[in-house]
C-alpha cells in the first residue's frame, strides 16, 4: 500500500530545523517508508510518497520528523493503491 501525504507549512521559521528534517528524511528513504519527495510549487509544503504504510499508521510513522515535532508542518493523508492491487481483490 501507498499513501500520498500531502503537507501544508504553518508558517513558522524552518531555518533552524533544515538540518536535521534533512537527515530523518534521509532515515526514512533508507528505511523503506519514504518513497519521494515534492515540494509544491506554490512553496506551501511538501508531498512524500510513502510505502508499505496505510494512512491509519503513517502520521505515527512520520512523528519523529523535526518539522512535525516542531509543529512547522501538518499533513493529510491519502491511501493509494496500484492497478495490480485493485485487480488482485477484484473490485
Amino acid at each position: 500500500m501507498h499513501v500520498l501525504a500531502i503537507g501544508r507549512m504553518t508558517g513558522k521559521d524552518i531555518a533552524p530545523h533544515l538540518e536535521a528534517e534533512g537527515r530523518k528524511v534521509a532515515e526514512l528513504r533508507d528505511e523503506g517508508l519514504i518513497e519521494a519527495v515534492f515540494l509544491k510549487t506554490d512553496r506551501s509544503g511538501p508531498v512524500l510518497l510513502l510505502s508499505g504504510v496505510d494512512a491509519t499508521a503513517a502520521p505515527d510513522r512520520l512523528a519523529t520528523l523535526p518539522f512535525i515535532e516542531e509543529e512547522l508542518v501538518t499533513f493529510d493523508y491519502i491511501e493509494l493503491e496500484t492497478l495490480a492491487e485493485r485487480n488482485q481483490r477484484g473490485a
